[in-house]
């Protein structure tokens, strides 16, 4: 299924319905007045955020939404029906844009917004009659319904975000921490679309986003770019996921250093977030190697956790961490 996380769509909310114009023509009744009934009310749009849904994929295949319009008033002062809503479910976390401006985030299950309203409908012409003109032969014609380009952008709610280079055990993390399904290869992008998996603790629950990697230059598109971080930018928590370089404590910077700048370019400010620097794959790595790099990150004044997400080594320690990092 392809992953949708952004889409820009058109909404037209119904015409209120025309008002009649008539008059009453009933046996032994000489002088019958006008009874011509109101139109309807035109229908609104209405956008509602649902758990059902993961991605926007559904409207990016359809465009263009208009909800019914209101229906003529009749004779005999009745009134015409009212246009039923249209509804658009859309995945939690969905942020409506509306002229470049937020309009509403959508980030609860079952939360809902009138996006465009629909027309009044028209009066009929007995609303008209006087003491001057008893037989006014004229009704309103109903409001248009409000119409609105939309931009509708996801971003999930998970309150750890996993960021880190292709291949740095993301993935496999994410599998050992949520018992998630991810795809896990051997080789760069296996994750092409963010990942959410809930990590179980104690009477709570925590939900995670794996983010695909991020390389070198993602800021100016290269790889999958940084289109993604957008779905990092409400979590509280960021673990950074670096995989030791056996025999060469300065790769394994050099690659914590390389993302770190990428994300310093990124829109969000996801550098400001509180991080915990996971050094993964300990289970290829020789214990001097190992104590290279923490030295290493220990004289840059970071402090890392050293696990290995396959064999679930230093798991624990680091659920410790991001439950503490959550408090």
């Amino acid at each position: 299924m392809s992953f949708v996380d952004r889409v820009q769509i058109g909404v037209k909310a119904g015409d209120g319905g025309p008002g009649a114009s008539s008059f009453r023509r009933e046996k032994f009744v000489p002088k019958g007045g006008p009874d011509g009934g109101d139109g309807g009310r035109g229908a609104d749009v209405v956008i509602q955020a649902t758990r059902r849904l993961q991605t926007l994929l559904d409207l990016s295949l359809k465009r263009q939404y208009k909800a019914p319009h209101g229906d003529r008033g009749g004779k005999k002062n009745m009134f015409g029906l009212a246009g039923k809503t249209l509804v658009i479910m859309v995945p939690v976390g969905t942020m409506i844009f509306k002229d470049n401006e937020l309009h509403t985030d959508l980030n609860t299950d079952g939360a809902q917004v009138v996006i465009a309203k629909g027309g009044k409908g028209g009066k009929g012409n007995q609303h008209f009659a006087t003491s001057i003109n008893r037989a006014p032969r004229y009704a309103q014609t109903g409001l248009a319904g409000e119409q609105w380009s939309l931009v509708l952008e996801l971003r999930m709610i998970a309150e750890v975000g996993l960021v880190g280079l292709p291949n740095a055990g993301k993935s496999t993390l994410l599998k050992t921490l949520t018992r998630a399904n991810p795809k896990i290869a051997d080789y760069p992008f296996t994750t092409l679309h963010p990942n959410l998996g809930v990590l179980k603790f104690d009477d709570r629950e925590i939900v995670i986003a794996d983010i695909p990697g991020i390389i070198e230059g993602a800021a100016e598109g290269h790889g999958l770019g940084l289109e993604f971080l957008r779905h990092v930018d409400r979590t509280r928590l960021v673990l950074h996921i670096v995989a030791m370089q056996p025999e060469d404590p300065a790769q394994t910077w050099a690659d914590y250093t390389a993302v770190r700048e990428e994300l310093a370019k990124s829109e969000y400010p996801i550098q400001d977030k509180k991080t915990i620097v996971v050094l993964n794959k300990r289970d290829i790595m020789a214990p001097e190697d190992i104590e290279a790099c923490v030295k290493m990150f220990a004289q840059e004044g970071c402090h890392p956790l050293v696990i290995s997400g396959i064999n679930q080594m230093g798991i624990p320690d680091l659920i410790s961490s991001i439950v503490e990092g959550l408090r």
